[in-house]
This record gives C-alpha cells, sequence and structure tokens, in this order.
C-alpha cells in the first residue's frame, strides 16, 4: 500500500460510506482513478468495507478464554472452527502454558456460558481452559457480529435444538436459523 492508498484507508476507517468522489476530491485525483485505486483495495484483500454491530450499545459482553489443546496442529484446526463462530472476535495460536487464545463476544452471559460450556469444553482435545468474563469491551466498541441464520447446524457443529440451554438460557447460535435474535433494546 503507497501513501495514497493509506490515505484511503484513513479516509474509509473514518467513514465506510465515503463517496468515491469525496476520495478523489481529498486525494486530488480524478474520480476514475480513486474508483481503480479503491477496487485494487479490495480486490487483494488489502480494505474490506462492511457493517459493523455496536456491541457497546447493544450491552454485549465478553470473555476470553485460553486453551491448552493436546497438539499445535489440534490449535491450527480448532483456531480455522472458532473463526467461524459468530460469537469470536479474536481467535490465535499462541505459544506458553496456553495455545490458542480467543476473545468472545455475547448478547448475554448466558449465551456465553452455553457456549464456553457446552461447545468448548466438551471438546475433545482441549485438555485445559482458563476463562475470564467481562462486560462490553472498551474497544472495540463496533465488531463484526456474523448474524447470518441461514443454517440448521452452527459452524461448531452443534445443533442449537439438541442442546438443553436452548431456549432456557441460550438464544442460539446466530449463524442458524434457530437464532431467536437479540434481546431487549439497546440503552440511548
Amino acid at each position: 500500500m503507497d501513501e495514497r492508498d493509506m490515505i484511503i484507508y484513513r479516509l474509509l476507517r473514518k467513514n465506510g460510506r465515503m463517496k468515491v468522489s469525496g476520495i478523489a476530491r481529498e486525494l486530488g485525483i480524478s474520480h476514475a482513478s480513486a474508483r481503480e485505486r479503491l477496487g485494487k483495495l479490495e480486490e487483494r484483500g488489502d480494505v474490506k468495507i462492511q457493517a459493523l454491530l455496536n456491541i457497546r450499545k447493544r450491552n454485549f459482553v465478553s470473555a476470553v478464554v485460553n486453551l491448552r489443546v493436546r497438539s499445535m496442529d489440534e490449535a491450527e484446526k480448532l483456531a480455522d472452527v472458532f473463526a467461524k463462530c459468530p460469537r469470536t472476535v479474536f481467535v490465535a495460536t499462541t505459544t506458553g502454558k496456553y495455545n490458542l487464545n480467543l476473545a468472545l463476544i455475547a448478547e448475554d452471559y448466558s449465551a456465553l456460558e452455553a457456549t464456553i460450556e457446552n461447545t468448548i469444553r466438551p471438546m475433545e482435545s482441549v485438555r485445559e481452559m482458563d476463562v475470564s468474563l467481562g462486560s462490553a469491551p472498551a474497544y472495540p466498541e463496533f465488531v463484526d457480529f456474523k448474524l447470518d441464520p441461514v443454517r440448521e447446524v452452527a459452524p461448531c457443529g452443534k445443533v442449537c435444538t439438541d442442546c438443553y440451554l436452548y431456549g432456557k438460557k441460550c438464544s442460539g447460535c446466530p449463524a442458524t436459523v434457530h437464532f431467536k435474535g437479540l434481546k431487549g433494546e439497546a440503552e440511548h
């Protein structure tokens, strides 16, 4: 990315809906050149323009989960599984006592509990787990909450209707047709 690309990124970071004509004006280039630069940035995967959910306004809660799994090979495989989970904000393989680190968000503590206790803890390769629960993150305020209720089976392989917490403590996986939606109204 050159300096102009970085300026485009900074402009879009402030206002993801900025028109190409505004970008061209800021850079002092033609509309066609700005559109071409933006197209190349997206094509290369350098930037992605998308809607993000304000999780602080919706009063989401968070958890940091450190896992020790059997091997780094297993950690890499689980990282791929958790990357598809709608409640995962961050996943990384790590070194030290734990070899997989997750940051999760959810609508409430019951949904986090269901994710941790019914999805993560029973995984055969998980040897040890350390969990820290928290309020809505101070940063980031907006996240890609993967709300796409189109499948019967969650990305982790679970079926919400088979879970004893579904409907009692958990509103289901946001990636499934069983998701009952975001509870309550956001505070104003």
